[in-house]
Parts: structure tokens; C-alpha cells; sequence
């Protein structure tokens, strides 16, 4: 008895619908022709579902189909054309395998037939069609997307925080599509940047969400609506649109696959200032590791992920000691442990010296003469004229480009290859590309100085933050994440003897002056020195043989 099976699959979600009934009404009619009747219950289909290998997943339809083909539910099964079965080149050749047994016959509307002489040809041919097909597709729909870029649209589905809004010309045809932010989720993302900001590392911002019962930035697999993870708010963090650029093949989705196929990520950014919901200095300071050298952050200790080991370069941690906490280097412990061979730096340096160094450093930087003298070069700020280098960067561009096409008129008209042309054509593409990169930042910030920012901080006290950092019940990722603005390096390089350490310091004094203010940081510019901190133990005093009283001293060295 011949059972007959019906297989249908249309590729995208703008595709009509209606192409999974026109596929199936022209397999009915091929039915009829060779006196076949379809059994309902073998239609198989799939929709707006990719043929490529990477949507194979997807594909309910298809998995069904080819589970009844291994149970021999049917021994004949239709398709509107092979490239409907699948575009990828290994599926192909093992469908082609199993057609050969000749068990099951495969027809298809444009007239292919399994049982019919050299149908392997025809099936070879058209699957080297359908292959390149999706190429070309793959290419005119790269093409189409860029084209939206530069023509000020926007493509793929809205992250969160923003929402799609369609346009449509005179006639009802759809243009081209734009975010818009969505307030209520905006707010929860710029919660979320301030919580990071904060030093709250990324389970702490996770947990918070899920309490607040905020819906997930994406739609769930399963009906219970899902949960926030850690690994979701650090994608949420790493995204540029927030503030006020788009990254043309920025996403990890497509870096992986560009990797496998060994195609090397051309990166291209486009402004949105209208969709900017932080500013440039939050959304660096969330990504980047200042207050926290782990991608995740956090640790309960207001000096963990700090200081960094002046000789491997490693993040000094903390001893498991509650009485007598310190900081040393894991990594040059290990190494000095496993007789690797080098220079290792095991030495400890007491938390509670570390708190005296840090208190000293603060007073020493925080002087009325230091600060008198920052605000001098601050005030002089107001009167430059920061445009010139936006200026700068347009006129390079221009060049780059007259350049880059001059090159490739010359590489269009030789016919043999020159390796040094085409190098400094690379060279001049990459430098074009750079300088792309460049522009969209000045332009997608505001590089005019704000001077209301400016005058504010003019007018506060820094030393303000003394009593701030000072404060017994504030938390230790807040705390943590002050000291790392104010202290960009904070570095242990080693001991002189068993009581003399030596650490290096750059002081950011324009941080300083923000945090008391409470504006954007102006000035970027750092101050270095490099201190001594000496411990006296208990048991020694002076000559009379009286105790010194203090046990922790710290000195300012010259060089």
C-alpha cells in the first residue's frame, strides 16, 4: 500500500503565509497526476524558518518528517522543490544516501523524480543551486540591512528599553523601521547602569530584578516567563546602543559564526543620539573592570579586586583570616609554589595597613593646594575650543577616503596582482574604518565642555569624600567602586624588608571633584606618586622605651 507524505517550508517572516498552502496545493495536483493519495496526517510543515543548518534546530516540521520517514510511515513523500528540504550541503548529500535504497520516492513539483535514470545529477545540480541561492540571499539581505543603516533606520528586533515603530510611504509600503524608547523599561535600564555604577555586582542586579518581579529582557522558553540572570545583565551592560550607537556585526551571535567560517569581523558604528539612555562615561565605567577585576563583580570586602601586583600584573586577593585579613598575589603564589621558574612576588600586606595608606593618600592629594591648583587648569577649559578636534577628524576622514579610492581605482585597472598595492590598500580600508569609529564617538557625544558641570564643580569640596569613604555603615561594593574612580592604579610593588611596603598610585582628581558634585567627570587627566608604608610592631618604642602609640606611618617618596 503506498502511503504519501507532503513536506512545505517557507524561509522568513516576510514571506506571505499563504506560501505553505500554494506549496501543499501543488503537491495535491502532482499526487493526482502519478494516482497518489496524500494521507492528512503526513503534511508536514514549517515556517518562516532558515533551510541553512543553523535553524535545523527549529524546525519542528522537518524533524517530524524525518522521524515518520526512519519509522516507514510513508514510502513516497512530495516536496514543491528540493531546496524546500534543506539548503545546507551535508544535509543534501545524506538525503541523496537515503534515496538511493530506492525505499522511499521522492517527487517534486518541478519535475524531479528518485526512481527516474540520472535523477542523481539533476538532484546534485539543483542542490548546488539552492546552495548558492541562499548565498546570494545571504549577501542581498547583509546588503539591504547596511543600507537601512546608512540611510538612518534601524534593524532587528529592539533591545530592551526600546520598542519598533514602522514607517510607511504615500501608498501603504513599509519603508524602513526605527526605535523608540519604551520609558518603563528605560528606567529599569538606567537603574541598572546606577546599580553598576554603584559597584553592585551582576548576581546582586539580577537578584533585584527578579524581586521587583521586572519582566526579562527577553521572551522566556517556557510559560513561567523565565528570570533575570547574571550573563543577561552583562549583555544588557555590554550594549552600545545605550549610549548612542549602533554596531553594524557587533553582536557575539554573529562573531561566532564569522569565526567558524573563518571570515574576519569588519565592525562599523552608527550614531543614535536619540536612543542614548546613559551617558558615555556610566556606560565605560560599567563595562570596563575599575571597581572589579572579575566580569561579574562583587566580593564582600571593600578592597577586593583593587590593587593589582606590580609583578605579574595579577589582582592581589584576600586572605581567608578574620582576624588578621590581608592582600597578596595568588597567581605569583602558584607560580612560586609550582617551582615554574621567574620572578614572583609572594608577600602580604595587612588590610589594616592598606586602610592607613588609603586614608593618607586621600589627605594627600585632597590638599587645599592641590585642589586650588586643579581648578585652575578646570577653569581654564571654559575657554578652549574642544570643536577643532571634531573638525580634525572630519578633514582626516575625507582624505582617508579620497585615498582609499584612489587605490582601489588603481587595483580595479591592473590585471596582474601586486602585493604591496593591495597591503596599502588594507592599511588605508582599516585606517578608514578607525577613523569611522572615531567620528560616530565625537559626534554621538557631546564634546563641547559642559560648562554648568564646570561650575559646579568648581564651586564643591572634595574633601567631602573623606567623610563619605569614611562612613561605617556604607557598603563595601559602594565603597569600593569610590575608590576605584578616585584611584585608577593602585598598585603593590613589593617589600623592602619584612615591614616597608612600596605601592604605586595614579590619583584622578577630576573623578574627585564629579563625585562631590554629582556631575560627569570633565577633566580625565591623573596624578602619580608612590608612597612607603611602614609598620611598627608593638613591642618597639623610642630609646626611653616608651611605645610610639602608632603603628602604621605613610611616606611620600620622590622617584
Amino acid at each position: 500500500m503506498t502511503k504519501v507524505a507532503i513536506y512545505a517550508r517557507y524561509s522568513c517572516e516576510k514571506q506571505n503565509e499563504t506560501s505553505l498552502d500554494d506549496q501543499i496545493r501543488r503537491c495535491r495536483e502532482l499526487a493526482q497526476q502519478n494516482g497518489l493519495e496524500v494521507d492528512e496526517a503526513l503534511i508536514f510543515t514549517d515556517a518562516a524558518i532558515s533551510g541553512q543548518s543553523h535553524a535545523l534546530h527549529k524546525r519542528e516540521g522537518y524533524q517530524a518528517f524525518q522521524k515518520a520517514w526512519q519509522q516507514g510511515a510513508f514510502n513516497v513523500f512530495i516536496v514543491d522543490e528540493p531546496s524546500r528540504l534543506t539548503r545546507d550541503p551535508v544535509e543534501q548529500a545524506q538525503l541523496m544516501k537515503l534515496l538511493e535504497n530506492r525505499r522511499v520516492r521522492m517527487l517534486s513539483c518541478d519535475g524531479l523524480d528518485s526512481h527516474s535514470q540520472g535523477w542523481e545529477i539533476r538532484f546534485g545540480l539543483q542542490s548546488m543551486i539552492a546552495q548558492q541561492e541562499g548565498r546570494n540571499l545571504r549577501h542581498r539581505v547583509g546588503r539591504g540591512m547596511y543600507g537601512q543603516l546608512l540611510r538612518g533606520y534601524m534593524i532587528a528586533t529592539p533591545a530592551y528599553g526600546y520598542e519598533l515603530k514602522r514607517e510607511f510611504d504615500d501608498v501603504g509600503n513599509r519603508v524602513g523601521s526605527h526605535w523608540q524608547v519604551n520609558e518603563a523599561e528605560a528606567a529599569v535600564v538606567r537603574e541598572v547602569y546606577a546599580r553598576r555604577e554603584a559597584g553592585q555586582s551582576m548576581h546582586q542586579i539580577a537578584a533585584w530584578l527578579n524581586t521587583e518581579a521586572i519582566p526579562c529582557s527577553r521572551m522566556a522558553r517556557k510559560s513561567d516567563g523565565g528570570y533575570w540572570r547574571p550573563a543577561r545583565v552583562r549583555n544588557l551592560l555590554s550594549n552600545t546602543i545605550y549610549r548612542g550607537t549602533f554596531t553594524w556585526h557587533g553582536s557575539t551571535t554573529y562573531a561566532k559564526r564569522a569565526a567558524k567560517r573563518g571570515i574576519e569581523v569588519e565592525q562599523e558604528v552608527f550614531a543614535r543620539s536619540e536612543l542614548r539612555l546613559v551617558s558615555d562615561q556610566t556606560w565605560y565605567r560599567c563595562n570596563q573592570k575599575t571597581h572589579s577585576r572579575t566580569g561579574y563583580g562583587g566580593g564582600k570586602h571593600a578592597l577586593a579586586g583593587l590593587f593589582s601586583c606590580g609583578c605579574c600584573g595579577g589582582t592581589l586577593v584576600l586572605s581567608a583570616h578574620r582576624r588578621a585579613k590581608s592582600l597578596y598575589c595568588a597567581n605569583c603564589t602558584v607560580g612560586q609554589s609550582s617551582e615554574a621558574g621567574g620572578t614572583y612576588q609572594t608577600q602580604t600586606i595587612a588590610v589594616a595597613g592598606i586602610e592607613t595608606l588609603l586614608n593618607h593618600m586621600l589627605q594627600c592629594f585632597l590638599t587645599p593646594a592641590f585642589v586650588e591648583a586643579f581648578r585652575t587648569s578646570l577653569q581654564l577649559r571654559l575657554t578652549g575650543d574642544t570643536r577643532q578636534q571634531l573638525e580634525d577628524c572630519r578633514k582626516r576622514l575625507v582624505q582617508l577616503e579620497r585615498t582609499q579610492a584612489r587605490l582601489s581605482h588603481m587595483l580595479t585597472g591592473i590585471s596582474d596582482e601586486d602585493p604591496v598595492l593591495e597591503q596599502r590598500y588594507a592599511e588605508t580600508r582599516d585606517k578608514v574604518a578607525a577613523c569611522k569609529t572615531e567620528l560616530a564617538e565625537l559626534e554621538s557625544t557631546q564634546l563641547q565642555v559642559d560648562a554648568q558641570a564646570i561650575e559646579a564643580q568648581l564651586q564643591v569640596d572634595p574633601a567631602v569624600l573623606l567623610g563619605t569613604l569614611l562612613q561605617a555603615d556604607l557598603a563595601p561594593e559602594r565603597k569600593r567602586a569610590l575608590l576605584a574612580r578616585l584611584f585608577p592604579v593602585l598598585r603593590f610593588d613589593g617589600k623592602r624588608g619584612r615591614y616597608c611596603s612600596r605601592f604605586y598610585v595614579e590619583f584622578a582628581a577630576g573623578a574627585a571633584l564629579a563625585l562631590a558634585s554629582g556631575t560627569e567627570q570633565v577633566d580625565e587627566g591623573r596624578q602619580a606618586l608612590r608612597f612607603r608604608l611602614q609598620y611598627t610592631p608593638r613591642h618597639r618604642g623610642d630609646a626611653a622605651g616608651n611605645d610610639k602609640g602608632t603603628h602604621w606611618s605613610v611616606e611620600v617618596l620622590s622617584s
